[in-house]
């Protein structure tokens, strides 16, 4: 009997907003931020660090629609984000008429940005079914989606898998951040019989 089967790949991206700053450096070396101070210190115990400057100026932030100064030179310690995936390689396995298959990864995401991040799909290539628009996979029809579950999430029922949907979002902070994913399919009697592989780019983006 032939069969309709469905594998979806994920791939991980992360994205930094391009920062404009003045840099020291040489072959080896690179000074990213100084400072005029009276003094300072780098304190340490345990797994615990403290850097300080005493009597610099100026310093502060300073906004405007596009653009931000952050003065001074513990306001330029640069952020991090970092993302994970539970489960790389998801196989939907043999779709039939009477089910709808499903199969999940966890998304796991930190970042120091006090203005949180941004999961998304970055992009999709390969095949798949119809995409879901109705915002339900449900039985009996043709169609191919992804839903979202987790304090973070931005998706209402099933959705396209499609590049530019976002999935998740933070205004803050956040430390071990999980957004489950799981991908859904389904066929009716008129879906055409064959393998579907995609590969699909998921994208986190901090919001410094």
């Amino acid at each position: 009997m032939k069969k309709t089967a469905i594998a979806v790949i994920l791939v991980i991206n992360l994205f930094f907003p391009l920062n404009s700053f003045g840099a020291m450096s040489s072959t080896n070396y690179s000074i990213y931020a100084d400072a005029i101070d009276s003094g300072g210190n780098l304190s340490t115990g345990g797994i615990y660090s403290l850097e300080d400057t005493i009597g610099e100026s100026p310093v502060g932030f300073t906004t405007s629609t596009w653009y931000e100064i952050r003065a001074g030179y513990q306001a330029m310690e640069r952020g991090y984000i970092t993302m994970t995936i539970d489960n790389s390689t998801l196989n939907l396995g043999s779709l039939s008429q009477i089910a709808v298959n499903s199969a999940s990864a966890n998304v796991t995401v930190s970042t120091d940005s006090a203005s949180g991040y941004i999961l998304s799909i970055q992009s999709v290539s390969g095949t798949g079914l119809t995409a879901v628009s109705d915002g339900e996979v449900t039985v009996g029809s043709e169609e191919y989606g992804v839903s979202t579950s987790g304090s973070e999430s931005v998706v209402s029922g099933d959705v396209g898998v499609e590049g530019g949907t976002f999935l998740a979002e933070s205004i803050s902070a956040i430390d071990n951040s999980v957004t489950q994913l799981t991908f859904k399919a389904s066929i009716n009697a008129a879906s055409v019989v064959g393998s579907y592989n995609q590969t699909v780019t998921l994208s986190a983006s901090a919001n410094w």
